[in-house]
């Protein structure tokens, strides 16, 4: 189910397909038992309005709980750029070469982030990219520390200061991010919303005298657009809602063109 979840597309037709077969197991179990008396067929009908509501309700619930998944992971990016940002400037007021290597450091820092960030749920490379990001910040901070060993008394205190907590504040967004990314809906809610959207499917079906192309794709196409938009934002690497690089990107570029003078 989870690797489902990670590619909305694929969890679309399963949803669509799959509820339309539920409401057609519905119909035919419906077209060969016994006819339903007033009473029976009202039952059924309550049943069904019961069911199609509390997915309704259900559904709801789903889609506010994902969105702030994404906002954050978005609003977190952008975080992390102006992190690395006033790192490079504060690192400008080091001496050299100290400052040099550290700004020297950042462009390939942003490159592993941009990998980090890659559109494609590939997990070792995942891995790998926040295992680069590492390094190269304990990089950096050594140049701090060495920079504070071997020249204690032209060390500028605050300056130093301002450019370890700009690396720690890099650090834990780096951190943060990928908490963030990790972020899923517990597998309990997508198994009731399963069970619950096959329930109504299934009651759907049984409660029509005959097949009708609305009863018959009309839940199904509901509960997979809204599903399928669920797990879209709940998995930013792999459906079609991505978060844009954009800030990373540029960051990128201009961090280039200041080591390219």
């Amino acid at each position: 189910m989870a690797w489902i979840v990670a590619h909305p597309p694929l969890l679309f037709l399963v949803f669509l397909i799959g509820l339309m077969l539920v409401v057609e197991i519905g119909i035919r179990l419906r077209r060969v038992s016994e006819d339903l008396d007033e009473s029976e067929q009202a039952l059924v009908k309550s049943a069904r309005d019961g069911l199609t509501v509390l997915l309704s309700f259900l559904l709801g619930f789903a889609l506010p709980m994902t969105l702030p998944y994404y906002e954050a992971r978005r609003d977190l990016m952008s975080q992390e750029a102006n992190a690395i940002s006033t790192v490079d400037e504060r690192a400008q007021l080091l001496p050299d070469p100290y400052g040099e290597r550290i700004r020297a450091l950042l462009p390939q820092y942003v490159d592993a982030r941009l990998e980090f960030a890659q559109e494609e749920d590939d997990q070792a490379k995942i891995r790998a990219a926040a295992t680069d990001a590492a390094r190269l910040e304990t990089a950096m901070w050594r140049e701090v520390v060495s920079l504070v060993r071997e020249h204690p008394d032209q060390v500028n205190g605050p300056i130093v200061a301002q450019v370890s907590a700009g690396l720690n504040t890099v650090a834990d967004l780096r951190d943060m991010r990928r908490a963030a990314d990790e972020r899923r809906i517990p597998g309990t809610i997508w198994l009731v919303l399963t069970t619950i959207a096959v329930l109504a499917a299934f009651v759907v079906g049984y409660s029509v005298r005959r097949r009708q192309l609305l009863s018959m794709i009309v839940l199904p196409l509901t509960v997979a657009i809204v599903l399928s938009l669920v797990a879209e934002l709940e998995n930013s690497r792999t459906g079609f809602i991505r978060i844009p690089q954009v800030a990373m990107q540029r960051l990128r570029e201009e961090l280039r063109a200041e080591l390219g003078r």
